[in-house]
């Protein structure tokens, strides 16, 4: 799990908006616990199947806790499409469908290259250039920011 200051940050303002006393996100050995004092709990909410185990919180500053992620050097002539919105990017219209675009396929401007779903309103990203995909930066159903580049173009 690849988690920085703003997504601990998210995660918080998560929290306070459900009202939640505590809040466990756990991915492999990695976790990140919230606990708000003075928040009765109304909703419960399993980041984790409740049969796997959940390791007791290490106390630490958030600074040591997690480390900050560092992107690797891009590549100056690929084009990003990047995110317009906070929300949840999708590969392909539904589960059962093959992905929009998939490495190496070329794209053409104006076409739908993945869904970014925000406030449950499905949006249709569409390629501003043509070219050839050469890396899809996110995972399928991951949440995305504002601005975080989703699919790297290689220009045509």
């Amino acid at each position: 799990m690849d988690i920085n200051t703003d997504k601990i940050k998210e995660l918080a303002d998560l929290a306070i908006e459900k009202n939640l006393a505590e809040l466990i996100v756990q991915d492999g050995e990695k976790s990140v616990t919230i606990k708000l004092p003075g928040h009765a709990p109304q909703h419960v909410m399993h980041a984790v199947p409740p049969a796997m185990p959940v390791p007791a919180p290490i106390n630490l500053p958030v600074s040591q806790a997690l480390p900050i992620d560092k992107a690797p050097p891009v590549d100056e002539r690929l084009i990003k499409i990047t995110s317009p919105m906070v929300g949840t990017f999708y590969a392909a219209p539904s589960p059962d469908s093959p992905p929009y675009v998939s490495v190496g396929q070329s794209v053409s401007k104006g076409q739908v290259v993945c869904i970014i779903e925000a406030m449950k309103m499905m949006n249709e990203l569409e390629s501003e250039i043509s070219g050839k995909v050469v890396k899809i930066m996110v995972e399928n159903a991951q949440p995305v920011e504002f601005g975080q580049p989703l699919i790297l173009v290689e220009p045509a």
